[in-house]
């Protein structure tokens, strides 16, 4: 009980290095689980600034209490929502992937390859349809491997 009453009178500033240190921890670990308990401790900088004689117990109860709600409703949001990966986790560094349905324009064409240019950027192409192309015409990106994209004319 001793260290709670030492907590009576601490600096918020304490509170802060406290989320700061759960903040490096979660950024070296990436368990998605400790920003709660440093948001908590953020919260409870904020309260203890603004009530200053708060006593150890009450300051530990509410960290408590703040880092149980914090996380259960970060965990809700997160099922909710989502972390951010959405539909484009399965295009995550395949630039190739995240290409397909675009529109191309032909660089060159030779009886069934060439190359075509995508935002400034070249690629090998492959018609995926006996079509003739010409150098300027544009066509739409239909498949895609990491380095070669399948290309048709549209109709």
């Amino acid at each position: 009980m001793d260290i709670l009453q030492m907590l009576t009178g601490m600096s918020p500033w304490w509170w802060v290095i406290l989320a700061f240190a759960f903040g490096s921890i979660e950024m070296a670990t990436m368990t998605f689980f400790l920003i709660w308990p440093g948001l908590a401790a953020l919260c409870m900088a904020g309260i203890l600034a603004l009530a200053p004689n708060m006593s150890g117990t009450m300051q530990i109860a509410l960290f408590a209490i703040i880092s149980v709600i914090l996380t259960f409703a970060g965990r809700y949001l997160l099922n909710k929502y989502g972390d951010g990966a959405g539909d484009g986790g399965e295009t995550l560094n395949k630039r190739s992937a995240y290409l397909i349905g675009r529109s191309a324009k032909v660089l060159e064409f030779d009886g069934g390859t060439g190359v075509v240019e995508v935002e400034g950027m070249r690629w090998r192409a492959q018609w995926v349809a006996d079509q003739i192309s010409t150098p300027g015409q544009s066509v739409r990106i239909t498949q895609a491997e990491p380095l070669l994209l399948y290309v048709e004319v549209p109709a």
